[in-house]
């Protein structure tokens, strides 16, 4: 192990510099610039919200949603979003083991105290598996599953449909474009409550097509959660 560590030194997940000697996660810099989630957070999805009177952030207030309640991590804002495209588009998953104890740290008790009996990762399409080499959901839901003691099953959801990237959509164009693109490949799924995985959260419109999905299959409970979360609406 040490002599890999002289050849491949750890990195930053954000930045990519090398750490120092004897550090883990994120370089100085980076851990002075990361936003967790604080509170007043809403109640459903978890993202922060202005004003504590209000228990529901506008989006989730304006949109009910399937899911009873997510997890977030961080803030979606620099040098986090820079982080999450080296994860997901430059081979790093080496760096999922320091996301998944993040989200842990930041979350770990809770989601065992509603106790989801499985974890299941947001599906990619075959054809973005093939380009990528791997679901970025996937690999950190395994990290998830070893820190948690949750097991992962990658089977119950696929994608069916190679959507449009979601970036440039409204939250209404977000939603249309999901509307059909996960399926069940089980008729019916016998868990009671599961823990969704996903990189990011933004208008919430992936997690709600899986969540849609997995409860027309019988699952009674889903929960999420993801490294990031938009802010704002």
């Amino acid at each position: 192990m040490k002599l890999l560590e002289l050849l491949y030194p750890p990195s930053c997940p954000l930045c990519g510099d090398v750490l120092r000697e004897g550090t883990h996660g994120f370089c100085d810099a980076c851990r002075k610039k990361v936003e967790y989630v604080k509170t007043p957070a809403c109640e459903i999805c978890g993202k922060e919200i202005a004003k504590a009177r209000y228990v529901l952030c506008e989006d989730c207030a304006r949109r009910p949603k399937h899911f009873v309640k997510g997890f977030p991590a961080f803030n979606y804002v620099p040098p986090m979003n820079e982080g999450i495209y080296r994860f997901k588009y430059h081979f790093e998953r080496c760096h999922a083991s320091v996301f998944a104890g993040e989200i842990v740290k930041a979350h770990g008790k809770e989601i065992l105290s509603v106790a989801p009996e499985v974890i299941i990762p947001v599906p990619i399409h075959k054809k973005k598996l093939m380009k990528r080499g791997y679901n970025q959901a996937e690999v950190l839901a395994g990290e998830l599953s070893r820190l948690l003691g949750i097991p992962v099953d990658a089977s119950v959801l696929i994608r069916g449909k190679n959507t449009v990237p979601q970036k440039n959509l409204s939250p209404e164009e977000r939603k249309n474009n999901l509307k059909t693109a996960f399926l069940s490949a089980q008729n019916r799924v016998n868990y009671r409550s599961v823990l969704l995985v996903d990189d990011i959260y933004t208008t919430g419109a992936t997690v709600e097509a899986c969540t849609e999905r997995l409860l027309e299959a019988g699952v009674s409970e889903v929960y999420y959660t993801s490294i990031c979360i938009g802010k704002g609406y």
